[in-house]
């Protein structure tokens, strides 16, 4: 990377009274479609809306790099606006892309639920005769384990649930079957999404739920979709954005776009906060059966956004960035104290990441049109990394003009960061092509 000579340091503006509202996915909780899974990551609708409301021109192609559960493509696809995306991890794939599907309609719908519904209120079947469970180590009990996510009777369920699934000829409902078993999967296991990983339920041993309930909770499921699926099929939709929906590294994949091609970025990378994804939907990848060993697990990871400490680096080079130099100077000082000495390279890595993509999106864009990018700042150690000052930086040094960084929210840091550097901010970094 070249360094630049004068950089100026766009200002920063505070937009939490417009944006505090609507850049939370909760939002999404009970809208059409969205609600199909509780996604907790990422913006709401409502933030797609308003910058497509903001735009002096109409845009004809978005890009998304970090699709994530499909808000963007989803929102832009209603509105009749050409989305190409892109998503590293199966599961996510499979939710944006089963989201985006635009082919249900309700007659065939119920008949599935009429055939599943039969099947699951039925007799029990030995189920594993016909399914077996994840090879995931810790997923149901066994000898030598004090902890488990699923308990005996729940894995039965799901298992039952799996097969019925299994039975549906049609690829498309088996994938929008799978996304309403994805989303009942913590409802009925024995842990919780916890920041950055899966924790266990308070009282977990004593709470125990029948293998009966979990096909209940899923055919619940199933008819909490059924509105949507008649929206879907008596709704007209110009364009068909699951087409665009990529699977795979977008640092790689994004060649497939011809140049000049984007006239407007809308999207937000996994934050620099050491949160490895894979370990969060962990019960998704194997429950699915989107990774089959735990060397699958490795290789995704390896694939994903250097943004965590779950893949060893190794050396790595320093962006020549002013702003990201200070901090990692500042951490050089706490360095002894690190709970992963990893973290370092983590943080370069990260920006060499967001430098190959600035540098590939550049090539694809337009020339003046708009990009909106969704970062959060970040601590260690009480050292603080200005994340939207270092990319807006990078941003810089591939031909973008950043305009300014629009202050989002203010976010809780980790207790240990709190007292030291306060809250952190989340941003988004408008810039022009």
């Amino acid at each position: 990377m070249e360094a630049t000579v004068e950089y100026s340091p766009p200002p920063v503006v505070d937009y939490t009274d417009i944006y505090e509202a609507i850049m939370q996915f909760n939002k999404n909780k009970t809208a059409f479609i969205h609600q199909w899974y509780p996604f907790v990551e990422g913006y709401s609708r409502e933030f797609i809306e308003s910058i497509i409301n903001e735009l002096d021109y109409e845009p004809t192609h978005v890009l998304d790099p970090f699709a994530g559960s499909g808000t963007t493509p989803v929102e832009l696809q209603a509105m009749g606006i050409k989305c190409s995306s892109f998503e590293v991890s199966p599961f996510m794939h499979l939710l944006a892309s089963t989201k985006l599907n635009t082919q249900y309609h309700l007659s065939s719908f119920e008949r599935e639920l009429t055939r599943m519904s039969g099947f699951l209120r039925g007799a029990l079947l030995p189920i594993r005769q016909y399914m077996s469970p994840p090879l995931a180590k810790t997923f149901q009990p066994r000898k030598g384990l004090k902890k488990w996510v699923f308990d005996q009777g729940v894995m039965n369920g799901i298992l039952d649930v799996k097969y019925t699934i299994s039975c549906t000829d049609d690829a498309k409902y088996r994938s929008l079957f799978n996304v309403a078993l994805a989303s009942i999967l913590l409802d009925v296991s024995n842990v919780y999404r916890n920041g950055k990983c899966l924790s266990y339920k308070k009282k977990w041993q004593e709470t125990k739920m029948s293998r009966r309930e979990v096909h209940e909770r899923f055919l619940a499921k199933l008819e909490k979709m059924k509105d949507d699926i008649a929206q879907i099929e008596k709704s007209e939709y110009l364009v068909q954005n699951r087409f665009d929906c990529h699977y795979g590294d977008v640092r790689s994949s994004i060649d497939v776009l011809a140049e000049d091609s984007i006239d407007l970025v809308i999207t937000s990378p996994p934050y620099l906060n050491s949160r490895d994804y894979t370990d969060i939907y962990m019960a998704e990848l194997w429950m699915l059966g989107l990774v089959s060993s735990y060397e699958d697990i490795r290789a995704l990871r390896r694939r994903t956004l250097r943004s965590h400490v779950q893949v060893k680096l190794g050396e790595v080079e320093t962006p020549e960035v002013s702003k990201l130099q200070e901090s990692l100077r500042a951490l050089d000082a706490v360095d002894a104290d690190l709970w992963n000495e990893d973290i370092p390279n983590m943080i370069k890595a990260y920006f060499l990441d967001m430098d190959l993509l600035f540098k590939k999106m550049k090539a694809k864009m337009a020339p003046s049109k708009k990009v909106f990018f969704n970062v959060a700042n970040s601590a260690y150690y009480g050292v603080k990394v200005d994340v939207d000052e270092i990319v807006s930086e990078i941003a810089d040094q591939h031909g973008f003009h950043v305009e300014e960084i629009r202050e989002a929210r203010k976010l809780e840091p980790s207790s240990q960061q709190k007292k030291q550097v306060g809250k952190l901010r989340e941003s988004v970094i408008v810039m022009t092509s």
